[in-house]
């Protein structure tokens, strides 16, 4: 059953994860590579359509068994737990938005870019599920602090059942922005634009992650405490 009070709290934090610079970067560098290998529209939206389903599934199963965990004690340590590395990537966020790079960092490795890029560049259905299964996977360290924030919350508050639609939610919310940008990024002029204003604002996407962070940390450790 959903709960009035938590779902505007999961739509919002969805929407903010799928905002993080390594989901949107990496997507629109695979759209700018479909129109270098010279691809139909209806061929990018095919393959985007697939990426975007992939990372959904790869997603809300990490998601399930975090909940799974989380609800299989009758109190709250996997919450509080939850609630403290999610402080500390908000504030490796920060790190990364005044001094990027270094020891600490929570960007994708280079070695999975690389097989992303390899991937991709056969620009077939299933190379495009397992790119979207590999970013699935990856970007989870990126931005993945806020969906641990939730899925703590859910934990905390309800039975693996009753938490089970707010995940469905979150991650529907967390692929929409890919879904719209993918769309209108079928056009190689607004894939361009699109690039542009993530290499002058994208760091600024850590900010914006690291506040969001820090605010559902501390807010899960008034609710479980």
């Amino acid at each position: 059953m959903i709960q009035a009070p938590i779902l505007p709290v999961v739509i919002v934090s969805g929407f903010i994860d799928s905002f993080n610079p390594c989901a949107i970067s990496l997507l629109l560098i695979y759209i700018s590579l479909m129109f270098t290998l010279e691809k139909s529209r209806k061929e990018i939206f095919t393959f985007g359509l697939f990426y975007v389903i992939s990372i959904y599934v790869t997603y809300l199963f990490i998601g399930l068994g975090l909940l799974r965990a989380g609800t299989a004690f009758t109190f709250n340590p996997i919450s509080k737990i939850v609630a403290i590395i999610v402080i500390i990537f908000g504030l490796i966020n920060i790190k990364e938005y005044f001094w990027p790079g270094g020891k600490f960092t929570i960007r994708i490795p280079l070695k999975v870019r690389a097989v992303v890029s390899k991937y991709a560049y056969q620009a077939t259905i299933a190379s495009a599920v397992i790119v979207g299964i590999l970013i699935g996977l990856y970007e989870f360290p990126c931005s993945g602090a806020i969906y641990l924030a939730i899925v703590g919350l859910l934990s905390s508050t309800g039975t693996f059942w009753r938490g089970l639609p707010y995940l469905f939610i979150y991650n529907f919310m967390f692929v929409l922005p890919l879904i719209i940008i993918f769309v209108l990024a079928t056009n190689k002029i607004t894939t361009e634009k699109f690039i542009n204003i993530q290499e002058k604002h994208g760091r600024k996407l850590h900010l914006v992650l690291a506040i969001a962070m820090i605010i559902l940390g501390i807010s899960i450790l008034k609710v479980v405490f």
